[in-house]
């Protein structure tokens, strides 16, 4: 009888056990859903959509509005958030995003595909793509959230359907290309317009216009009576006089969907598209307004 108790006390000792051990479990699981989700994204666009979509979660910056999206090289404290964060979200044309332990935990706008111009976040088309992948994904590390993520998720592609229905509208208007004193970064977004961009450079920002594009802007404005300028890039205001003073043009500001401008600080993402919206509809379908 007193050999069959002390038989028994591991087993009833390892059944207790067993049960503290599941509880504990249970309480950190609780926890660590209760810390949510920590995403970062490299630019303003992913950023303000993760915003829309998981307002509740923690979600960084990586890239502060204002700084060169181009040639942005993120140092140890940049990784260290991208290493400790669950989802990083990103264009798909970083260079140094490229360790494996990152990329399997990224969700790109675009992936493994080459792309001359990397203004991705302005194609609308693939925003609505990604809009719908990072809801599924959302879910897929939050399931209590799905409703909550999935009726986020449809709002924003709401704006982007009335953003996109905007832009056509800018079809009737008359002059049809759309000259631009920056680099070129708002081809994806004219396009569903069927407008053309005249940039005076490159989708990459470059240092000083050759003197040949100038003269090559100039004379494209003469020929085809173009008498409005778009500035994208604040560093372009130099620019401006020469403009002014062979075509007395009008100017309008527009924005690669990132507040560039100190004026456009407080904008969210879709705000800059609207922005960009209403200028260009001013600056191409009227012949008569005041500078803006």
């Amino acid at each position: 009888m007193e050999r069959t108790r002390l038989f028994s006390l591991p087993v009833k000792l390892n059944l207790v056990l067993n049960k503290v051990l599941l509880l504990i479990c249970l309480f950190l699981f609780k926890a660590v859903s209760a810390l949510g989700i920590t995403i970062t994204a490299t630019n303003f666009p992913l950023y303000d959509l993760a915003r829309r979509l998981a307002p509740e979660e923690r979600i960084h910056l990586l890239i502060p509005p204002g700084a060169d999206f181009h040639h942005f090289e993120p140092g140890f404290k940049d990784f260290r958030i991208l290493y400790e964060s669950d989802l990083i979200l990103a264009v798909g044309t970083e260079p140094w995003l490229k360790r494996a332990e990152l990329r399997k935990k990224t969700l790109f706008l675009t992936q493994d595909i080459e792309v001359e111009n990397p203004h991705l976040w302005l194609d609308l088309e693939i925003v609505e793509t990604f809009v719908q992948k990072l809801s599924r994904t959302l879910i897929s590390l939050k399931p209590s959230e799905k409703v909550a993520f999935e009726k986020r998720a449809q709002e924003v592609l709401g704006e982007i359907e009335n953003i996109r229905r905007e832009l056509k509208t800018l079809a009737t208007c008359q002059t049809k290309k759309v000259v631009i004193l920056g680099h070129a970064a708002l081809g994806y977004f004219l396009r569903e317009a069927g407008l053309e961009e005249v940039a005076l450079a490159g989708p990459h920002p470059e240092g000083e216009v050759p003197p040949r594009r100038l003269h090559e802007t100039l004379e494209l404005m003469k020929r085809e009576n173009i008498s409005v300028v778009f500035l994208l890039d604040p560093s372009f205001r130099k620019y401006l006089p020469l403009f002014q003073k062979k075509r007395r043009v009008r100017v309008f500001t527009l924005n690669p969907g990132l507040p560039l401008l100190p004026e456009d600080r407080n904008l969210d993402f879709f705000a800059l598209l609207r922005k960009n919206l209403r200028n260009l509809k001013i600056g191409l379908c009227s012949s008569s307004l005041p500078n803006s």
